[in-house]
This record gives structure tokens, sequence and C-alpha cells, in this order.
């Protein structure tokens, strides 16, 4: 009688953690926002009279919607307030943001990320944009 009510238990655990493994999956994304720089093009100005010069061509940030399989590590992507990091990566942009860890940690207050915090997919953004350098490539984030 004991071992059939262990085995019951044990079962039913392993079936709750399946079911939690099958959640985080779900709340991968399918598609990340890359950012990447493009030269933009260059202008003539006038220097103070003194004739035309030609102007450094400047780089200019661009989002690219990419899906997830395509990223490769060290792309940086733009994790908006309310998604998810498409892979596990650290934090490079300046913003202060918060986390809600609580499928993985199980804390319930969201965690504050700054520049060079990791975050884990599966994770949700609480607060501000931030753009995450992909640190694991598919299939191997947490």
């Amino acid at each position: 009688m004991l071992s059939a009510a262990g085995r019951y238990l044990e079962a039913y655990s392993k079936r709750r953690t399946a079911d939690a493994v099958n959640l985080l999956g779900r709340l991968r994304p399918n598609e990340a926002l890359l950012l990447k720089y493009q030269e933009a093009a260059s202008e003539t100005i006038l220097n103070n009279g003194k004739g035309l010069e030609r102007e450094e061509p400047s780089r200019v940030m661009r989002t690219e919607t990419l899906a997830i399989d395509m990223l490769e590590v060290g792309d940086i992507v733009r994790v908006v307030a309310g998604s998810s990091p498409p892979s596990d990566g650290t934090v490079i942009s300046e913003e202060k943001t918060a986390f809600d860890e609580s499928l993985l940690t199980g804390e319930s207050k969201p965690v504050t990320k700054t520049k060079g915090d990791q975050v884990f997919a599966g994770t949700i953004n609480q607060k501000k944009a931030v753009s995450v350098r992909v640190d694991m490539g598919n299939g191997e984030t947490m």
C-alpha cells in the first residue's frame, strides 16, 4: 500500500514537472526584434563659408523582425515591455527594467535588471524596452 502511494506521488510529480517545462516552452516567442546598424546616406554640408565638404556617413540603428531559430550568439535583440527574451542573454543597454522570473525561481517580485545583468528565456520584461546580447544558441537556453 505504501509503495503504491509512493509510485503515485512520483508519477504526479513527473507529470507536473513536464507540464511546467511545456509551459516555459510556449512562453518563448517565435520572432525577435534584431537590432542592426545600417549606413545612412552621407550629406554635403557648408563649412563656415570655406566650401563644401562631405560629412562622414553615420550609422543608424534599425530593427528587423527575425525568426528566433535564425538568431546567433552575439546578436543584439530588443526586448520590449510585456515580452520575453528569445534566448538567454545579457542586458547591454543603459535602461533599467524589471523582469518577472516567477516561472523560473518562484520569486513573486520582479527582479530589477541593468546593464550587464543576465536575462533568461521564459521571463517577462515588466517595464522598459532593453537591448539584450544573445548568449546562448537555439536549444541551449535555460
